[in-house]
């Protein structure tokens, strides 16, 4: 068996020729575009959530047709580079009174894309385009996914917004039956978190980026075993097989502590606070490090991957575009960079300075000012871990 790096959430922003598919990603994130920048990122097979769109379906069948891509072996979509995509499909949910919280469905191959694209068809309004809300439930769509062979995993299920554990639910008042399905931490908890958190049950937990945006490919990403790579790697993920998560150290994410929306404040106080300090009246946008300290422990043991704290190249000082390139063309990938170059290579490649910063976030430097509210953390050489 081989080890692959698997990206197992990126986004399309838009179609070959514009037209909108994920609202909010940007619109150079095109198919293209993805399958461009994933060598430069490492990674080895990419799920793409939304080719169960109606346009995400068109851009994959015109994809086959010009020969950009062609089917692969193992349930996958290969590129003329080598490139590996694996359908995918993000749709949202609500179970009043919580809020909205988003699911991922995975199937195989050209027919598990036309299924997906028929049930978000038959599901929602507009079918053009990614994350909308399914007028059916959970248990339900998990069911037409498991018939055409796919599987579901809870998206980013510690964030506050649109993450189910973030919107106060758990497993259980979901889904009937809690075996067989995956949670991904989602740049807001990593496994030092997740093992704190009963409801995370036996769950395989994964490390998807959410990328939004070509430079965002990657940020967080799994490595697993397989004997080919393909949509049996994201199956395996979902199994709980993921030997590492890469990933944000949790104190960068932006809803990592509790912030106060009148004062403008986060929680300085021990975990958890879910209040203002100042004020328990004030509303607050609840940290993810706060909730998940409010949470049941496990009260079973189970395995977890290692989890390897990373930051994307371009948050870190020194680190702009050309430098970027150079690390591509000289260590063949950022993931490289980041991981696997040892010190004397780096310091050949980037000077001194340059790798002292990769050296401090491999050892997991911590922000100047933690995240909080959506505000992202400061990476800061003066605060390491």
């Amino acid at each position: 068996m081989s080890k692959y790096l698997v990206d197992s959430h990126v986004h399309l922003g838009a179609t070959e020729d514009g037209a909108p598919i994920k609202i909010g990603a940007g619109r150079t994130l095109t198919l293209r575009r993805v399958l461009d920048r994933l060598p430069e990122r490492g990674v080895d097979v990419c799920a793409i959530v939304d080719l169960g769109t109606a346009r995400g379906l068109q851009t994959l069948d015109g994809a086959l047709a010009s020969g950009l891509l062609h089917e692969s072996d193992d349930g996958a979509l290969k590129s003329a580079a080598g490139a590996l995509i694996v359908p995918a499909l993000e749709a949202e949910f609500r179970l009043p009174p919580a809020g909205p919280f988003h699911l991922l469905a995975y199937a195989p191959g050209l027919e598990g894309a036309q299924v997906l694209a028929r049930i978000y068809r038959e599901s929602v309004k507009n079918p053009n385009l990614s994350t909308q809300r399914v007028h059916g439930s959970p248990d339900d769509f998990r069911r037409a996914v498991e018939a055409a062979g796919g599987f579901v995993v809870i998206a980013h299920a510690f964030t506050p917004h649109r993450g189910l554990f973030g919107v106060g639910l758990m497993i259980a008042d979901v889904f009937r039956d809690p075996q067989g399905l995956g949670l991904e931490l989602g740049l807001s908890a990593d496994v030092e978190i997740a093992r704190t958190v009963g409801a995370v049950g036996d769950c395989g937990l994964l490390g998807g980026s959410d990328a939004h945006g070509p430079d965002t490919i990657g940020r967080e990403m799994n490595a697993v075993q397989g004997e080919q790579p393909g949509f049996s790697l994201l199956r395996r993920l979902r199994g709980g097989s993921a030997e590492t998560i890469y990933g944000m150290n949790p104190a960068f994410g932006k809803y990592h502590r509790t912030y106060c929306l009148v004062c403008g404040e986060m929680a300085s106080g021990p975990p958890p606070q879910l209040k203002c300090e100042k004020d328990p009246a004030h509303r607050v946008v609840p940290g993810v490090l706060d909730r998940a300290a409010s949470m049941a422990a496990p009260t079973a043991q189970r395995s977890y991957p290692e989890y390897r704290y990373q930051l994307p190249l371009r948050l870190l000082p020194g680190f702009g575009p050309s430098t970027r390139r150079v690390i591509v063309q000289r260590l063949g990938s950022e993931h490289r960079a980041l991981h696997e170059a040892d010190e004397n290579e780096l310091r050949a490649t980037l000077g001194a300075a340059r790798t002292d910063v990769i050296l401090a976030m491999r050892r997991g430097a911590l922000p100047s000012r933690p995240g909080g509210g959506g505000h992202w953390g400061r990476f800061s050489l003066d605060q390491q871990g």
